[in-house]
């Protein structure tokens, strides 16, 4: 009696388990923090096995069902500062963490960090330590050690030492890994052996029961399977092939199950790669999470389409965006972009020096060499070497192709400046000596032997080089009188002082030197440039000046002027201000205003200023005009530019971040842009009215080309918000806006209709200046509704009232027709499209949402639209039929303002976003809910607006509008531009993306970070 009392104790206590167990789920039972080393990674793997394969009691089972139990292990070792998102995501859905711990594992700063992260979430009794060398304190990372019961004792949930460690000679697993694999796996295959027993301690940690229980559990079920087996075994043999069959099932769908796991995280960092600008590495790692990935698994949809979404964030955007990012490790290096424009240099890590590829920042060379960090970099201008000048005192020049060392340089001092001359005959340096003095040296590229040189007492504020390497200018002591030089580069004699410019001070008869900023040859090969706080000057060499402007400067900023190749403009920074002057006169050629401008950089081939924000965003001006605003940039602002000569591409480097982003300034899908806002669409999108500011434009072919409409009507447009009072009919041969009659006493609310074809305008008076106005399809009726009388519908040959719908009344939203225009729908402002058969004038139904298509046929009524981030389809036979688009598109706030547009041809949907804080568009595939692409729109001053062309093969979209007040002229010039996007299929996709990787791929060290492999 008491045998069958302590059975039922030990059922109850079992159930007791399993209901706190199913209590709450988790995606991982199990996550397995390892070092990836021998033989933890074995024992790991064998973990990971016996868990998910483990069988557990049947108060357990859910429905009937036996648990499966799901593990997370890693199976990559990365840099603990490098735990990315999806691991963090792992541990906190996990029940619990498994430490494979031996005397390697404290030094792993990876398996500390999972084991902090995992504390913090979940607290330290879901840890279960697994011993397989060493003592506790020998084998446990910090955070382990900190665990104590509550007598004070450390807390081991299974030991699986082999007896062999504990012997003297033992010398440890690190020391057989490397000279004894076979007594390394000896000494594996017996902790593993004795696993199969220490399986029931963490398995029993983990349901919740006792350790006893379980495997009393585990021994009963084993003898109830060999009496079955026993009585049983001609049936088991008949079905054995059914059995292994299943079972390979099983361990395929497990198998696949992990497969599209590991593809999912692959993803997500993918992701994390876009919203940090970096588009490349984002397009690799998506490419590496597809190549298991097979159409016939589970997830292979939803994985392939984030891979385009993926895909088509790098190819659709406007114009700039940044490419990808390039990791120096090296807070103080300087780059240098070689001649050529294909390579650019900097300093990496404490002692080397990177070359990597300017299109798509692959690193090309890692070179060797120095013993402390590189500063700066210079690349001969016939691209042959590279000059690399590091803390260590020594400038080594590197053969550019092979990455060879040609000769090593010792000097004196912190490297401040490297160049080569314009024939790459001479070399120059410079250094600064112990803060007291600054040492300049010339070398003979020859042979590489110092030729000149000389030391000045102090140390300077600004240098700069002759091009051909015979002197230099330099500016020194600014109360001196010989502030600024000319010294010759072989002994340092002075070749002229250039006289200082003078100010009053507030002390009557006093006076001081202005001190200089800079002094600089010009690109033009004859004059000096010269700039103080407030002035800048360009001299002849005789000391005759061209010019001189007073221009405010900010003295702590890195560069202020760049200059010409020729050195016929100039482009200057005072405070917010950029100005582009004549590089001969000094005259204002322009001036672009950025808004709390901080550091910007110029292309004169391209008169193009790219101009960084206090927040770290950019804006780029073409030709004086706004053509990009206000994008995100996604990291620290950068204080070091190159613009390179075909105005392609930016680089910037931020010192703090440690990073070059290449900044990418060509569109890869956009066409010629059409300057002018896109004011409406006709029912059947293939024309398009446009407004440039001053007049509206008809456009027949997608906005490639226009003509005016010669309509004058009194009317002021403005830059309205909106242009929902203007329509254009299917034919193009009526353009209809409403407007007042001024010359009626009560100023009568009037639709006036143009006839483009007879040039004629008629004027219908009707009742609401806020009516709502379509054409029918036919371009024969145009349909007037308002809340007061309704509907009405007026003919375009007549424009007599042809009818009137009183019970249909609404004064806000929009109109669609089904082709045959028989099917009505008005969508309301109050999120409820109505429909309606005009032919019977019966109401059909009312539906959540907005109606974005509506066919009719076959005595069916289909319509398809969206409400909020749900696409619906309706059918008059079958009803409503939702689903969810993704997620990224709700990101936007909705207004009232939005504009939904739909095409039946392609199946696309164009969505844009017009709340007050951002503007934003999605191209979404309608019958998927799959985002296709996301753009941005920089306009705040009205509605952005869009056309899909009629073969859904085009999108356009209100891009940018500037207006610069012009006191001469004395009125507005307004720059307005719609930019035009082509919708690329599958290949065309694959093709561009290709043709920007350029053949890059991941290198070894990237996927470490990612953790596509180990060290």
């Amino acid at each position: 009696m008491e045998k069958e009392q302590n059975h039922r104790q030990n059922v109850d206590e079992m159930q007791k388990a399993a209901n706190e167990y199913k209590e709450k789920s988790y995606k991982y039972d199990a996550f397995i923090s390892y070092r990836h080393v021998e033989p933890d990674q074995s024992i790991a793997k064998q973990v990971h096995q016996l868990i998910e394969t483990f069988k557990a009691p049947k108060e357990f089972y859910q429905n009937g069902k036996r648990p499966t139990f799901r593990v997370f292990r890693d199976r990559e070792e990365l840099a603990a500062r490098d735990l990315s998102a999806s691991i963090e995501e792992a541990l906190a859905t996990s029940r619990y963490l498994i430490v494979i711990c031996s005397k390697r594992t404290p030094l792993s700063e990876w398996c500390q960090r999972e084991i902090e992260i995992f504390k913090s979430l979940h607290g330290e009794e879901r840890i279960i330590p697994v011993l397989i060398e060493g003592e506790p304190d020998e084998a446990f990372p910090l955070p382990l050690k900190e665990m104590k019961k509550d007598d004070g004792h450390e807390i081991l949930a299974a030991d699986i030492r082999p007896d062999d460690i504990f012997k003297t000679d033992f010398s440890g697993y690190e020391k057989l890994q490397q000279s004894d694999k076979s007594k390394l796996k000896e000494l594996t295959k017996k902790s593993l052996d004795i696993l199969k027993t220490e399986k029931y301690r963490i398995m029993a940690t983990v349901l919740g029961c006792s350790f006893g229980d379980l495997k009393q559990r585990d021994k009963e079920r084993k003898n109830k399977r060999i009496l079955t087996v026993s009585t049983l075994s001609g049936v088991v043999f008949l079905i054995f092939g059914l059995f292994m069959a299943n079972a390979y099932q099983k361990a395929e769908l497990a198998r696949q199950e992990a497969v599209q796991s590991n593809a999912s995280i692959l993803m997500k960092r993918s992701k994390d790669f876009t919203k940090e600008g970096d588009f490349i590495k984002a397009v690799l790692v998506a490419k590496e999470a597809m190549k298991s990935i097979k159409p016939d698994m589970k997830y292979y949809d939803t994985l392939k389409a984030e891979e385009d979404t993926i895909f088509n964030s790098m190819i659709y955007h406007s114009g700039a965006s940044t490419l990808t990012s390039i990791s120096t490790k090296n807070i103080f290096t300087y780059m240098d972009v070689s001649k050529d424009e294909k390579y650019v240099a900097y300093g990496f890590d404490n002692n080397y020096t990177a070359i990597a590829s300017v299109d798509n920042g692959e690193v090309l060379k890692i070179l060797p060499g120095h013993t402390q960090q590189v500063k700066v970099v210079r690349f001969s201008n016939d691209n042959r070497y590279l000059a690399s000048f590091s803390f260590d005192n020594t400038c080594i020049i590197y053969d550019v192709e092979t990455g060879e060392e040609r000769a090593k340089i010792e000097t004196e001092g912190v490297p401040m400046l490297v160049r080569f001359s314009e024939d790459d005959s001479k070399l120059t340096l410079i250094t600064f000596n112990n803060n007291t003095s600054t040492n300049f040296y010339l070398y003979d590229t020859a042979d590489w032997k110092q030729t000149g040189g000389f030391v000045i007492d102090s140390l300077i504020k600004n240098a700069d080089i002759k091009s051909d390497a015979s002197e230099a200018i330099i500016i020194t002591n600014p109360d001196s009188d010989d502030q600024i030089t000319r010294r010759s580069l072989t002994d340092g004699s002075i070749i002229e002082v250039i006289p200082s410019l003078t100010v009053n001070t507030v002390e009557p008869g006093v006076i001081k030197n202005k001190q200089y900023k800079t002094a600089a040859y010009s690109a033009d090969g004859e004059s000096i440039l010269l700039n103080t706080q407030n002035d800048l000057i360009k001299v002849k060499y005789d000391n005759r000046e061209l010019f001189h402007q007073e221009i405010s400067i900010n003295f702590n900023d890195p560069k202020v002027i760049y200059e010409s190749e020729n050195g016929d403009k100039i482009a200057i920074k005072s405070n917010n201000t950029v100005y582009i002057l004549d590089g001969k006169t000094g005259e204002t050629i322009n001036k672009i205003y950025i808004q709390d401008l901080k550091y910007y950089t110029y292309n004169s081939n391209t008169n193009t200023v790219v101009g960084f924000s206090e927040n770290g965003n950019y804006s780029v001006w073409k030709d004086g005009a706004i053509t990009d605003s206000n994008l995100n940039y996604g990291g620290i602002l950068p204080i070091e530019y190159i613009f390179l000569k075909d105005g392609s591409k930016v680089l910037a480097s931020s010192h703090d971040s440690q990073t070059i982003k290449i900044i990418d300034l060509k569109s890869r899908i956009s066409s010629d842009s059409i300057y002018a806002r896109i004011v409406s669409n006709s029912n059947d999108s293939s024309k398009m009215l446009l407004f440039d500011g001053n007049d509206v434009f008809i456009s027949e072919d997608d906005g490639k080309t226009s003509k005016k409409i010669p309509f004058n009507n009194n009317i002021t447009y403005g830059i309205a918000a909106t242009f929902k009072d203007q329509k254009i009919s299917n034919d193009g041969r009526y353009y209809t806006v409403l407007g007042i009659d001024k010359d009626t006493p009560d100023k009568k609310p009037t639709l006036s209709i143009y006839d483009i074809e007879n040039d004629t305008i008629n004027n219908i008076y009707i009742n609401a200046m806020d009516s709502i106005l379509s054409f029918s399809n036919d371009s024969k009726q145009i349909f007037v509704l308002d809340a007061v009388e309704g509907l009405n519908v007026y003919s375009t040959d007549s424009f007599e009232k042809v009818k009137n719908y009183n019970d249909i009344k609404e004064s806000s939203g929009n109109i669609k027709l089904s082709e045959d225009s028989k099917i009505f729908v008005i969508n309301k402002y109050s999120g409820i499209s109505s429909i309606y058969n005009l032919e019977t004038g019966e109401h059909i139904e009312d539906i959540p949402g907005e109606v974005l298509y509506v066919e009719n046929g076959a005595g069916e009524i289909r319509a398809k639209g969206i409400q909020n981030n749900t696409a619906f389809t309706w059918s008059s036979k079958t009803g409503l039929k939702s689903w969810e688009m993704d997620e990224a598109c709700s990101q936007t706030p909705l207004s009232l303002k939005d504009v939904n547009l739909y095409n039946a041809n392609a199946d696309i949907l164009l969505m844009i976003r017009n709340n007050d804080t951002e503007r934003k568009c999605y191209v979404v595939d309608f019958s998927t809910g799959r985002l296709k692409m996301a753009l941005n729109s920089t306009l705040k001053e009205y509605a952005v607006n869009g056309h899909i062309s009629s073969d859904g093969k085009m999108i356009a979209v209100d891009q940018n509008y500037y207006a610069d007040y012009d006191f001469n002229a004395g009125k507005n010039n307004q720059y307005i531009e719609s930019t035009v996007y082509k919708i690329l299929n599958e290949e065309e996709v694959a093709n561009e993306i290709d043709s920007i990787l350029s053949g890059r791929i991941l290198t070894e060290d990237e996927k470490i970070q990612i953790g596509l492999t180990t060290k």
